[in-house]
């Protein structure tokens, strides 16, 4: 009976691969999700939810009456959150204070482009740079607050 799991395949393939200048990634010394990301400390990402801390205000509040929650991904890894339910509204890094309406998720570089107006958050939800569980009125309502920070950014 053929074996179909033939270990010279893999040693043949890997030289080819070689001579074209290709290094395959279990090659490198580092094990598969071993590598730290780093957290967003001063990025751009806080630099939006910095921005974002301008606009809060009761009115606000009044009129969203929600809590968004992000999951940043990518070069700037990190949880953030938007609550424009309760107060004056706040923002900031971490877990929101309360139950999120609307979560997205996405890579730090989709979110800066979304919030800076260079990508319409439709189109990342559309082409699966965004995904977003949760209430999708209430998260369509954040997309009025890009608009407002799109010529701060």
């Amino acid at each position: 009976m053929p074996d179909f799991f033939l270990d010279e395949f893999d040693s043949v393939a890997i030289e080819q691969a070689q001579k074209l200048g290709a290094k395959p990634k279990f090659m490198d010394g580092k094990v598969a999700g071993s590598e730290t990301p780093k957290p967003a400390a001063g990025g751009q990402v806080a630099q939006v939810f910095a921005q974002i801390e301008t606009f809060l205000s009761p009115e606000l509040v009044d009129k969203t009456k929600a809590v968004f929650a992000f999951d940043v991904s990518g070069d700037e890894v990190g949880k953030w959150y938007i609550d424009l339910k309760n107060g004056s509204g706040a923002c900031g890094q971490g877990d929101p204070p309360a139950t999120p309406d609307a979560t997205f998720v996405m890579n730090s570089n989709n979110f800066f482009k979304m919030f800076s107006g260079s990508l319409k958050p439709t189109t990342a939800f559309m082409t699966g740079k965004l995904k977003i569980s949760g209430d999708m009125g209430k998260a369509l309502k954040l997309e009025k607050l890009m608009g407002k920070l799109k010529s701060k950014l």
